[in-house]
């Protein structure tokens, strides 16, 4: 069907899980793709695979989202890969297992910053 062939996706938390695989689909569908996640690296294996997998471009934009004061920066980056985004998929994030007595209050601060 092709829903997405040439339109722009932005997509955080693309260098593993679900992020990772939203950016397959969205390659098979023939998407243009931005990657962003921490890794350099594992956003270069992504980006190489959603190439094989049928997207015409993939490019990867590593970046820490927990530097809230550079996100504007970030997003003009990204919109300057293309020109303008079609669909911001904003999956990044982090979690925490374990109990709640068993974790530090620095961390619950985190997971919920």
């Amino acid at each position: 069907m092709n829903k997405f062939k040439d339109k722009v996706i932005w997509i955080t938390g693309s260098s593993s899980g679900i992020g990772e695989a939203t950016a397959y689909e969205f390659a098979r569908e023939g998407a243009r793709i931005i990657l962003t996640a921490l890794e350099a690296d594992l956003l270069e294996k992504v980006a190489t695979k959603c190439k094989e997998l049928g997207a015409p471009d993939a490019k990867p934009l590593p970046f820490d989202l927990s530097k809230k004061d550079e996100v504007a920066d970030l997003a003009e980056q990204a919109w300057q890969v293309y020109g303008h985004i079609d669909v911001f998929y904003n999956n990044a994030g982090i979690s925490q297992r374990g109990t709640t007595c068993e974790t530090e209050m620095r961390v619950i601060n985190k997971v919920n910053d």
